[in-house]
């Protein structure tokens, strides 16, 4: 449980940077990977947070 939520902190941080660098150089090239890699990122670490509390809440959570 515990490296499921580390590995969604860290996708999540490198989602966010990508966004920000987007709003910071609003170039083509970083918009793009923020609007696809981003975006792909930051779902993965959302679903990967969703699965974990809803293991956590059936009590079902493999030992860490």
């Amino acid at each position: 449980m515990n490296r499921r939520l580390r590995v969604a902190c860290v996708l999540t941080i490198i989602a966010l940077g990508l966004m920000v660098w987007s709003i910071l150089a609003p170039t083509p090239l970083p918009v793009m990977l923020a609007m696809t890699v981003g975006q792909g990122l930051g779902t993965l670490a959302f679903g990967l947070f969703v699965w974990t509390v809803v293991q956590d809440l059936r009590g079902k959570s493999p030992p860490p």
